[in-house]
């Protein structure tokens, strides 16, 4: 039993992602300055911050399960990804305790217009992402 404990919690961590290994493997940013000067130059509305925790599960779910999907990078191709750890300046500053988060900012206003906590599948996602195009136009 002992044994078996042991790789249970050696597999769970091995499943844990970063901030930085979200960024690669979304192609994302991890600055939202620079994030919002890119939505500027490339004329998006919107800004999606994701927000991870190391060794958060859900986190590692989300971004590979979800925000990964086809689908859901689809709906995404007019909005700029930005990701940051829960211990970030921006992340305290929107008050966030649970990961992971997203944030759908205006580029313009540098509000957000909504927000999912949570782990999510990429067909409810997508109805998010909808929602906050709304919210812009």
């Amino acid at each position: 039993m002992k044994t078996f404990l042991v790789s249970l919690l050696m597999i769970s961590s091995l499943m844990a992602i970063t901030a930085n290994d979200a960024a690669l493997v979304l192609d994302a940013q991890t600055s939202l300055t620079n994030a919002y000067k890119k939505a500027k130059a490339q004329k998006k509305k919107l800004i999606l911050l994701v927000v991870v925790k190391d060794d958060c599960n859900w986190c590692e779910l989300m971004v590979h399960n979800t925000l990964s999907d086809d689908n859901v990078k689809y709906e995404l191709e007019d909005m700029v990804t930005v990701v940051t750890d829960i211990s970030s300046k921006i992340a305290q500053t929107l008050d966030v305790k649970l990961t992971p988060s997203m944030y759908f900012i205006d580029a313009s206003t540098h509000r957000p217009v909504h927000k999912h906590i949570g782990y999510e599948k990429p067909g409810s996602f997508i109805i998010d992402i909808v929602t906050a195009k709304e919210k812009v136009e």
